[in-house]
């Protein structure tokens, strides 16, 4: 090969590798949960593309899951309780900001038992299930301090929801922290019945989305433009009810009915509610500290609350 060939393909080689490159999708890490799925909804209708953002939705099974993507960097972002977001950063996970809250948990997060439990304070001495490194932990711990109990008054098993509905059957437990679509599935057995629920707890079980720090600074726009998205997806499905709920309770693995039922138990907020929400910033901030002091208290984190970093997306800054 001649020496000009070399040089024009060498200078083929360098214009190649300087031209731009097309961005990496935003990787949302994702379980099942009937708020989040208005996110499906939005990525189904194509208006994460409508308003410029390139999403790619990662579907694994827990919270527990996608909390531990976003520690290990596998994902830019992941959807949550704010338990697992205040969790993060001391697991290891990258700095992040919470930038939408797609719901409040109202009943939809619940302690099942078997048929010889009727209630919480009965739980003492017994073998109990839960994501003990997530939402699981928190609500047990919740329910049990309502009652006069604590932790340790229990036999606690980690198990994932994956696993949940197998360990109950199986007679390896004999309550489970859970929720939908497992919690609908588990309480389809008429032994089983709801013990506790998130509405005893009112506004505690927040539902978040979170990006890391760094994501939100090379994507001028980013917080904006999702939560434009989100209110889409709302729109859409409140003037395609129909529609809407089969796909969303499909992807669930529960009946149309199901789903409109477990939405009796939440409270989803739209761009409204969002935005006076995080203006205020007060209700937050409370929660995250309120979090960061009950987690540490049942050694699920060591960190000095009084000095947590501020993880709420504030505009502007």
């Amino acid at each position: 090969m001649g020496y000009r060939a070399v040089k024009c393909l060498i200078l083929i080689f360098l214009i190649t590798a300087c031209e731009k490159q097309p961005p990496s999708p935003i990787k949302l890490a994702i379980n099942p949960w009937p708020g989040y799925e208005f996110l499906y909804l939005a990525d189904k209708k194509g208006f994460f593309k409508d308003v410029g953002l390139d999403i790619d939705l990662i579907q694994l099974v827990s919270l527990a899951d996608t909390q531990r993507a976003y520690t290990k960097g596998i994902v830019d972002g992941f959807a949550s309780t704010i338990i697992e977001a205040v969790q993060a950063q001391p697991l290891g996970g990258k700095p992040l900001k919470i930038v939408l809250v797609p719901d409040y948990s109202n009943g939809g997060d619940v302690i099942i038992s078997g048929p010889e439990i009727t209630d919480v304070a009965q739980l003492k001495g017994k073998n109990v299930g839960a994501e003990i490194s997530s939402l699981g932990i928190y609500v047990l711990a919740r329910a049990l301090s309502k009652s006069g109990l604590v932790l340790e008054d229990v036999s606690l098993i980690n198990i994932e929801q994956a696993q949940g509905e197998r360990a109950m059957l199986e007679g390896r437990i004999d309550a489970y922290v859970s929720y939908p679509p497992v919690s609908v599935t588990l309480l389809r057995n008429t032994e089983y019945k709801k013990i506790f629920g998130s509405d005893e707890i009112p506004k505690e079980i927040i539902d978040t989305i979170s990006f890391s720090v760094d994501i939100i600074d090379r994507n001028p726009g980013l917080v904006e433009k999702f939560q434009r998205a989100w209110q889409m997806a709302l729109d859409y499905a409140d003037k395609h009810k129909d529609e809407a709920y089969q796909l969303m309770a499909q992807r669930e693995g529960i009946s149309k009915e199901e789903f409109r039922e477990t939405l009796d138990d939440l409270i989803i907020l739209d761009n409204e509610e969002q935005s006076r929400l995080f203006e205020s910033m007060d209700f937050l901030q409370r929660a995250v500290i309120n979090v960061c002091e009950t987690m540490v208290h049942i050694k699920s984190i060591e960190v000095d609350c009084k000095k947590y970093p501020d993880i709420i997306y504030r505009k502007n800054k």
